[in-house]
């Protein structure tokens, strides 16, 4: 499994960063590993979304998620297994809201888990890119955001 976390304090109210994260087209100007947005519906605070994309420039499957947002403080997100993504991958992950005194802390988390024999060449590959990729995207995340306030 590849697990990478990546934080930011970000200026802008939680219902702006929620907005954010809940809106593909907009997300991946931040996620640089999202490509095409193929599908996004809403019912209520539950969000399914299927789009295709990159890790480390190799194309992969589409991928397709459910994102449940809790509140103003929470968005947790997983994989729903679709074909053919299923027989490469699993991956959930979220993100954690807190005010602070200076804005709003939030954690992302990403957890990947590649099945055999993706998993012998995949988690080498990737664990260190990881780890840089979901930082820098915290970094985008907050310039964006910052800007657009």
């Amino acid at each position: 499994m590849i697990a990478a976390i990546g934080e930011a304090v970000i200026c802008r109210p939680k219902e702006a960063i929620l907005a954010f994260v809940t809106d593909l087209e907009q997300y991946k100007r931040a996620d640089w590993k999202i490509g095409k947005v193929l599908e996004c519906r809403r019912d209520g605070d539950v969000f399914f979304m299927r789009h295709d994309g990159k890790l480390r420039g190799i194309p992969g499957p589409a991928v397709s998620l459910e994102m449940r947002v809790e509140g103003n403080t929470r968005a947790r997100y997983r994989a729903v297994p679709t074909f053919p993504s299923r027989l490469v991958l699993t991956f959930d992950g979220g993100f954690e809201l807190t005010d602070m005194d200076d804005g709003v802390h939030v954690v992302h988390t990403e957890n990947f888990r590649f099945h055999v024999p993706f998993r012998w060449i995949a988690e080498p590959y990737l664990r260190a890119w990881m780890s840089n990729d979901i930082r820098e995207e915290m970094a985008r995340m907050k310039q964006i955001l910052e800007a657009e306030g």
